[in-house]
């Protein structure tokens, strides 16, 4: 029973999970399991299914691009399209604690990688669709390559991956 409740404690605004379903479902897609009932209309600011979904179709895009792009693009975009069709990408709205620290950013080595729209209820620090995105891709780099999160050095490494990987005059959900 503790475990629940640390488990729900953690996961937060998690339980509204949006994912990218291969037919558009009435109400939302929501994972098997997932809890969408009235404990996730609880949740201030849980309400990001159209965010999510923004979101994922950008994933969904980069995955393109870099599964075509080959090497070791190829390798964290395959990861992300397994995250993808899983439906292990969760977007949440706001940055979450994870110990002493914030994060906008998480990955699991199962794929699942959860994500912040934003950066806090008060929109102190706007995050563009292409950061997310990015904070995403760089999640992917740290499973694809089982590169530990922490260290400044690996971060490091992982943005580098990430930035060998991403087209330098395009930006994700802007036109040109």
């Amino acid at each position: 029973m503790a475990c629940a409740a640390l488990a729900a404690a953690l996961t937060g605004c998690a339980r509204s999970r949006a994912m990218l379903a291969p037919t558009p479902a009435a109400g939302g897609a929501a994972e098997a399991g997932a809890n969408t009932d009235a404990s996730s209309a609880s949740c201030p600011g849980c309400d990001g299914q159209r965010s999510g979904d923004e979101v994922l179709h950008a994933v969904a895009l980069r995955v393109a691009d870099l599964l075509g792009r080959g090497g070791s693009c190829q390798a964290y975009g395959a990861v992300l399209e397994g995250s993808l069709a899983a439906r292990r990408i969760v977007v949440r709205p706001y940055m979450w604690r994870v110990g002493a620290s914030l994060a906008s950013a998480q990955a699991l080595q199962s794929g699942e990688i959860d994500v912040a729209r934003e950066v806090d209820a008060l929109n102190v620090g706007v995050r563009s669709l292409d950061d997310v995105v990015h904070s995403v891709e760089h999640e992917a780099v740290h499973i694809a390559f089982a590169i530990p999160s922490g260290q400044e050095w690996t971060e490091s490494l992982v943005n580098e991956r990430v930035g060998e990987c991403r087209p330098r005059s395009a930006r994700v959900g802007t036109s040109p």
